[in-house]
């Protein structure tokens, strides 16, 4: 009886050693649900700080047992967190329960939002305990920090679509509906987000797409994470205004500190409704000639975050009262406006426009820092950051793109937020996000350089192991981007 009971033991030991060593399978989680041990919750927001807030669910993972699932093709060779399409997963095991986070970032910021303010129905992955996708044979490996390792899974089965929008900005009802149906016939996993990611306030939206106040929905509270954005343009832009400028530089060559400059009024006059740039329909005020190209504009559409930062910071809507940018595709004379839905959209056309005839070839758009033309395919390599009132957002950290917004150098900065809804239920669901702001703002030492790129540190989230004006900014406007940043003392 003795060895009989030394076997179990052993063979006890030996599965519980199996699984920490390895990520939670989808048959897991069925388990788990099955025995009323699985937790799930769903959120939805900003793309750029996927990887970060990948990193803050983790901290509350038991080492070994993370998982990454997402619908994206089995083709993409992709296993980073930020790199997995719009639409995925993660799992571990927390404490003594498997959980289940859900992770939407189709569309944009204010779709934190929108599922609450105006009824948005968004995508997700299916329910990943019955998931019929490839797990791939090498999976997510962090050499800075291998608590952050996991199996990865794609070609997971998608609940829903990416959203549409109406010329308004608001989802349509045919992809509200389709949607709606897709979710409530994948009844296992959630079918409603608890809130989100926003790399803006809801204040920075217009009301009338979901934005604005509210309060009367949830609470909004400070991500204590920094978004540098920069201004992308074609590389026969980037080249044509290092002419204009008196700057030498040719061949392969983007140095952070040859590159062109543009003041904020002249980004203003070229996106601007109405702008100088438009009702000349050429690049005659900024360059001296037409040269015969047409001035094609990158925008995102208005649920981006990225477009209400640039809407705030170089037109001051809605915190002056200043003009939208252009609500929609337009084309008049040489004057071309193209919404996109997501970043890679932006990048995809403007590096098109890098290898155009003659005519096509100035494009100018804005992206987020985690963008980094150096390590993109052809397809989305084509572009290039100037600098903003000649501070250029790569200066001295040209890897990270970080160190000149940390340092208050680099003007274009905005300050990110998390929102729970009132409705989430309590627990686990309501607990999440704070859980992950919480990790967040206090990385481990040697994460601090490891941040996402384009990322920083608020001042104010107690952070006391990152170095100010490298990964911590010096400056801060409190969560409120409309606010002037003061110095943080």
């Amino acid at each position: 009886m003795m060895k009989i009971k030394q076997i179990a033991f052993a063979l006890a030991a030996l599965s519980v050693s199996t699984f920490a060593s390895a990520g939670v399978t989808p048959a897991q989680i069925e388990t788990a649900r099955g025995a009323g041990t699985l937790d799930q919750a769903w959120v939805a927001g900003a793309s750029a700080p996927t990887k970060s807030i990948y990193e803050g669910w983790v901290k509350g993972c038991q080492a070994g047992t993370g998982s990454i699932f997402t619908s994206q093709a089995t083709s993409s060779t992709a296993v980073t967190p930020g790199s997995l399409g719009n639409f995925f997963a993660y799992a571990c095991v927390r404490g003594t329960r498997t959980s289940v986070l859900y992770h939407t970032v189709d569309g944009g910021s204010l779709n934190a939002y929108t599922p609450f303010t105006n009824g948005t129905k968004l995508a997700r992955v299916s329910y990943v305990g019955n998931a019929s996708c490839t797990k791939l044979a090498t999976g997510y490996a962090d050499a800075t920090n291998t608590a952050n390792n996991a199996d990865v899974y794609k070609g997971c089965a998608q609940s829903g679509a990416a959203v549409a929008l109406d010329a308004n900005g608001v989802q349509t009802a045919a992809n509200n509906a389709v949607n709606a149906a897709a979710l409530t016939a994948n009844p296992l996993a959630p079918q409603q987000i608890v809130g989100g990611f926003s790399d803006v306030e809801p204040a920075l939206f217009s009301a009338t797409i979901g934005g604005g106040n509210v309060s009367s929905f949830g609470t909004v509270s400070n991500a204590f994470l920094g978004q540098a954005f920069g201004v992308a343009v074609s590389t026969p832009l980037y080249r044509k205004l290092q002419e204009v400028q008196g700057i030498s530089e040719s061949g392969t060559s983007y140095a952070a500190a040859l590159a062109p400059s543009l003041t904020k009024g002249q980004i203003a006059s070229i996106l601007a409704e109405g702008g100088a740039v438009q009702t000349a329909e050429s690049w005659l005020p900024i360059i001296g000639d037409d040269n015969g190209e047409k001035v094609i504009i990158q925008r995102r559409v208005d649920t981006s975050g990225s477009q209400a930062s640039s809407n705030a910071f170089f037109l001051g809507n809605p915190c002056l009262g200043g003009s939208q940018l252009l609500p929609a595709n337009a084309s008049t004379g040489n004057y071309q406006v193209v919404l996109n839905s997501g970043s890679g959209n932006v990048k995809t056309n403007i590096t098109t426009a890098s290898n155009a005839a003659a005519g096509s070839r100035y494009a100018i758009g804005v992206l987020s820092l985690e963008n980094d033309p150096t390590v993109e395919n052809a397809a989305n390599s084509g572009y290039r950051y100037i600098k903003v009132d000649g501070s250029h957002p790569e200066t001295g950290d040209a890897a990270n793109a970080r160190a000149a917004a940390a340092a208050g150098t680099y003007p274009f900065h905005m300050e990110m937020k998390a929102f729970v809804a009132n409705t989430a239920p309590a627990g686990f669901q309501r607990n999440i996000v704070g859980t992950i702001v919480n990790a967040l703002k206090n990385p481990s030492a040697a994460a601090c350089a490891t941040l996402p790129r384009g990322l920083t540190l608020n001042p104010d989230g107690g952070n006391t192991t990152c170095e100010a004006g490298v990964v911590k900014a010096k400056f801060t406007n409190f969560g409120n981007n409309c606010a002037p940043a003061v110095l943080y003392e």
